[in-house]
Formats: C-alpha cells, sequence, structure tokens
C-alpha cells in the first residue's frame, strides 16, 4: 500500500501545564491563563485522571504512526473536554496523516481559534498550504511564522526557512532562495545549508550535484529523526520518490 510521508510538528502535549493555574492568584494573572486550562482544571479529579491518560495514549500511538488507535483516543478525551487546542492539533495532525485536508482545515480552524498565536497549530496550516502546493500562501503564513522559531528550537527554525526557501523556487525567487542560505555554512546544527544547496541544485536540474549535497548531510547527520523531516519535506516537494515508490498526489484540498 502506498505510504504518505508528511513533515508535521507534532503537537505537545502540554500534560504538566494542565495541572492548572494556582486559585489564589490575582485576578490580573487569572486574565492571562487561557480559558480551556481553567475549564481543564474545574474537572472532576476522576476526569483529570481520564484525560490525562487518553491525552497520553493518543500521544504514544501517533509516534508509532497507528492513526486509527491515536483518533480513537482522542475521542475519549473529547468526551469529556473537546476545547483543548493541542488535542485539537493532534487530531488535525492525524487527519493529515490520511491526507483528509479538508477535514483538517477544519479541525486546525478550531485549534487557531482557541490559541490564536500557537506555533503548533500555525506550522499544520501552513503545512497543509505546503502540501497541497498553494505556494504562495504557504510562503507566505511560513513567514510570518518563523520568527516563533529563533529562540529555543533551532531546528523547527531552519526547517521553516527551508520550507521558504522551496516555496520561493516555486514562485520563481532563486534570489530569495539563495538568500535564505547566505548566512548558513556546513558549520550548523541543522541540515539547512545542505539541503537548501541540494534543492538548489534540483531546481538548475543538477540531480547529481544534488544527490552529493543529500549524501553529505545523511553522513553529518545519521540519526533519522534528524533527517527525516526534511526528507520527507522534498518528497512532499517532488525533488525525491517517497521510499514506498510512486508519486505523491494532492488530495482533498
Amino acid at each position: 500500500m502506498k505510504r504518505f510521508f508528511i513533515a508535521l510538528l507534532l503537537p505537545v502535549l502540554a500534560l504538566q501545564a494542565q495541572e492548572a493555574p494556582e486559585k489564589a492568584a490575582p485576578e490580573a494573572k487569572k486574565k492571562e491563563v487561557p480559558q480551556y486550562l481553567i475549564d481543564l482544571d474545574n474537572l472532576p479529579q476522576e476526569k483529570k485522571v481520564a484525560y490525562r491518560n487518553a491525552l497520553i495514549r493518543a500521544n504514544q500511538v501517533f509516534r508509532q504512526k497507528r492513526i486509527f488507535q491515536c483518533l480513537e483516543a482522542l475521542a475519549e478525551a473529547h468526551k469529556i473536554y473537546s476545547k483543548n487546542p493541542e488535542t485539537l492539533n493532534l487530531q488535525g495532525a492525524c487527519y493529515v496523516e490520511f491526507r483528509n485536508f479538508k477535514k483538517a482545515r477544519s479541525i486546525f480552524a478550531k485549534a487557531k481559534k482557541q490559541t490564536p498565536d500557537n506555533p503548533n497549530v500555525l506550522f499544520n496550516i501552513a503545512e497543509i498550504e505546503f502540501v497541497t502546493q498553494n505556494w504562495q500562501k504557504s510562503h507566505d503564513l511560513l513567514v510570518k511564522l518563523a520568527p516563533n522559531f529563533e529562540e529555543g528550537n533551532s531546528s523547527m527554525h531552519a526547517l521553516v526557512k527551508f520550507k521558504i526557501l522551496l516555496c520561493k523556487l516555486k514562485l520563481g525567487d532563486k534570489e530569495g532562495a539563495l538568500e535564505i542560505l547566505k548566512d548558513t555554512t556546513f558549520l550548523d546544527d541543522t541540515p539547512l545549508f545542505y539541503y537548501g544547496k541540494g534543492a538548489i541544485a534540483y531546481s538548475e536540474e543538477s540531480a547529481v550535484d544534488a544527490e552529493v549535497w543529500l549524501a553529505r548531510a545523511n553522513r553529518i547527520f545519521p540519526q533519522p529523526s534528524q533527517i527525516a523531516p526534511w526528507q520527507d519535506t522534498l518528497i512532499e516537494f517532488g525533488y525525491i520518490k517517497s521510499f514506498y515508490g510512486g508519486d505523491l498526489e494532492v488530495e482533498n484540498r
């Protein structure tokens, strides 16, 4: 069976954060706490435990690519509380795995309504535009999102910049794509330098040179978790083939 690859930011299920705000906090501080955390704090203890267990299970099976089981666990959680943007984000990611982008868009919209500035949700929304080949829209969303990862998450920041570079290539802005690589070197702690060079070579129809750049990246970053999102991105983009064979199709835009 054909397997589709898609590089999504795995939603962070902030289980510890759901321990809820202090009841004795000043009113001004309470207003800074998202409403969904307050709602979760007000759940009966028995439901809190059941909810947390469902989230732990959902996160575990999602990492194992057991998507149906993940949706089942999320359904259990949503019977208790259905407005947590993190669980909605994970649910949307499940539908992206099925390439049901219409359903995923709807769910991500609900998550964004709860936390408009959540970078996990915003990344997934931009990613849907990327895999459905809406290059300009994806580009604009990613450019706006990039500063969110500038401090504290260099891997995600580099991956977002790589996706922006690819969008620029599709939009005919090769100069802009090259500009992204201007401040990168082979000493960086992410594959951006190598994969960026590879993408430029592919755009110039120099497949041999491109494969050399990617091979160098694979040697320098030998852990699958380090390189997989970059490979997946090029597969979705169309520069390299899925390891499971066949070309990717755009469905359910």
